[in-house]
């Protein structure tokens, strides 16, 4: 009887503890914060707000965008990196992010620090020159560079739109004066104002069927669906490397539940027919993967990156 009564008052203290111990907070409680690392109007920027309205749905909470732009995307990962880890920073970062490994000194640890959630989008790039350029095609265009000196935009110094355009000029024996910009919205509205004569981005592709600019062709092996009259560059001769991709991070600290949260929320935002009609129209086709997929994916492109980058002479030696 004692040890009946024993075992009794061993369970009600038990079952007073687990009463008295709260349960687990469902992630997420809040509002959660992304930060572009680029000025708003840019590729990264119109990626997110066209997921926004979807995984709002999906999550139950507000998804504010942050604008950090600098340093051609290493300001804004960085102030997310440094953020809190408690599951409720992320930042939205394009495949160019990933040059900053080698072109700059970094105030964060790839590595150690960055927690990458899951893949987004991958897009189409052409090359466009200004207007009123006296060429129609690859060829032309060519012969008009080895007469002509000509200039170049980028969203900044080691980022993609950068990489591309040097690897452009390379496969085609040409060379190009770098005219830096803080984002692609920038840097569009300088070549179809006449200020620079060529520009590599996804951001143009909206521009190509209304004359705002000329193409000279796509990066990617098929046409954008919104303008398939321009030939993709590899049917006319050359091969650029298709390095082009959007892709959630965190920081390594945070929270597992937020990572897989958010990878989940993602993957049914994703699907979402709005979502996938805004990207089109951006020149981006949803290419969800999920987190161990995208980190594969990361180091696919690291590699791709160091080699494109050495080739260029454009690895910064650390110190």
């Amino acid at each position: 009887m004692r040890k009946l009564f024993g075992t009794v008052a061993l369970l009600c203290v038990a079952a007073a503890v687990i009463m008295a111990t709260p349960a687990a907070a469902a992630w997420p409680e809040k509002g959660i914060r992304v930060i572009v690392p680029f000025a708003p109007g840019g590729s990264t920027d119109n990626t997110m707000r066209s997921i926004i309205p979807a995984l709002e749905k999906v999550l139950g909470v507000s998804v504010t965008i942050e604008n950090v732009a600098g340093g051609a995307g290493l300001i804004g990962v960085a102030r997310a990196m440094q953020a809190k880890p408690d599951g409720y920073t992320f930042s939205l970062n394009p495949t160019s992010t990933l040059a900053n490994l080698y072109t700059r000194d970094m105030p964060y640890d790839y590595e150690k620090d960055v927690q990458p959630v899951a893949n987004l989008t991958s897009s189409w790039v052409a090359v466009v020159v200004r207007p009123d350029m006296p060429v129609n095609n690859l060829k032309e265009f060519v012969a008009y560079a080895k007469a002509n000196p000509l200039t170049y935009a980028s969203t900044g110094v080691g980022g993609i739109t950068h990489i591309y355009a040097e690897a452009f000029a390379a496969a085609v024996g040409i060379e190009m004066t770098h005219v830096p910009y803080r984002g692609s919205s920038a840097a569009l509205n300088a070549i179809m104002a006449g200020h620079v004569d060529v520009d590599v981005d996804s951001n143009v592709l909206p521009q190509l069927p209304t004359g705002a600019v000329k193409g000279i062709g796509y990066i990617n092996d098929k046409p954008w669906p919104g303008y398939t009259q321009l030939r993709p560059l590899s049917e006319q001769g050359i091969q650029v490397p298709q390095m082009s991709w959007f892709g959630l991070s965190t920081q390594k600290a945070a929270p597992k539940e937020a990572v897989e949260g958010m990878a989940a929320a993602l993957e049914k935002a994703m699907k979402d027919e709005e979502v996938v009609k805004r990207l089109l129209n951006l020149g981006l086709y949803p290419n969800y993967q999920g987190t161990e997929e995208f980190t594969r994916q990361i180091a696919e492109s690291q590699k791709a990156f160091y080699t494109v980058l050495d080739r260029l002479g454009m690895i910064q030696k650390k110190k």
